[in-house]
């Protein structure tokens, strides 16, 4: 905090630590900020990350706002304006009911944020493989159908990085994948995150209900402002494809992974597309 000249009274505490990256709640005589500390030499990446908010922001969407920004031992770090509200996680664990109204409120956020214009230096990254490469055939497909011009995309739109208070959006945060894309992608990269649900028992079912009527909603809430999306089969192949190389990276147990594989081959065959991929 010292050397991004804001002193030394304030208070911190963590709000998310993952994968050497962290995000801290700072209180001070200035207000509340949220501290977010990359890996050391990622400093293209804050770049990035700031340009996208920064688009975000200019599309209306309640991105944070670079406050200040520098260097902490070779880690890129960015002091953020503070976005009001409880996640969508908490949310939905504490109205349930609701999930299927805060799905729709958040679709139409999507869609509004998807149809601004991306930053061209965020063309840069293609979003096809933005999560791992795909087959020859999920390639040829997606570019078949992908739209243009490309809309700026978030691609981590999910329960834990969008807040709400009440039934509005008040904050979407992580911007560390987004890029310049057809917005049917970010779409089914929400959908694959909101239903794939590996634990077994009965709690875990009720949740998986929970977030399957906030996926519904979500799909809703999108087409109200984006109007009928066509070929989500195809996109949301591509997003369970990039979550499964995900998980096989952390890696997943072998269950879990032979769920969403059987589960990707099914969906591959309602395309008309091979197994193999």
């Amino acid at each position: 905090m010292r050397e991004l000249g804001l002193g030394d009274s304030y208070s911190a505490s963590v709000l998310a630590e993952n994968r050497g990256k962290g995000v801290w709640r700072v209180q001070g005589e200035g207000g509340t900020f949220a501290l977010r500390v990359l890996r050391p030499g990622e400093r293209e990446t804050a770049l990035a990350e700031r340009r996208a908010m920064e688009a975000g922001g200019g599309a209306g969407a309640p991105a944070p706002r670079v406050v200040a920004d520098g260097t902490w031992e070779t880690r890129p770090v960015m002091l953020l304006s503070w976005c009001e509200g409880r996640t969508l996680r908490d949310a939905g664990r504490q109205r349930p009911w609701a999930a299927f109204a805060l799905g729709l409120a958040c679709g139409r956020e999507q869609a509004r944020l998807n149809a601004h214009p991306a930053p061209a230096d965020l063309a840069a990254t293609p979003w096809i493989t933005r999560f791992g490469d795909v087959d020859a055939e999920l390639g040829s497909r997606l570019t078949a159908a992908e739209r243009s011009p490309a809309g700026l995309l978030h691609l981590d739109f999910h329960p834990d990085n969008v807040l709400v208070s009440g039934r509005e959006v008040t904050g979407l945060v992580d911007w560390t994948n987004a890029c310049a894309g057809d917005g049917r992608a970010d779409l089914a990269r929400t959908w694959s995150l909101l239903t794939h649900r590996a634990r077994a028992g009965a709690r875990a079912r009720a949740t998986a209900l929970v977030w399957r009527l906030a996926a519904a909603g979500w799909q809703r809430g999108y087409e109200q402002v984006a109007g009928p999306q066509r070929d989500m089969l195809v996109f949301r192949i591509w997003a369970l494809t990039g979550l499964l190389g995900s998980l096989r990276a952390e890696g997943a147990a072998p269950g879990d992974l032979t769920q969403l594989e059987s589960r990707i081959t099914g969906m591959r065959k309602r395309a008309g597309m091979s197994s193999a991929g």
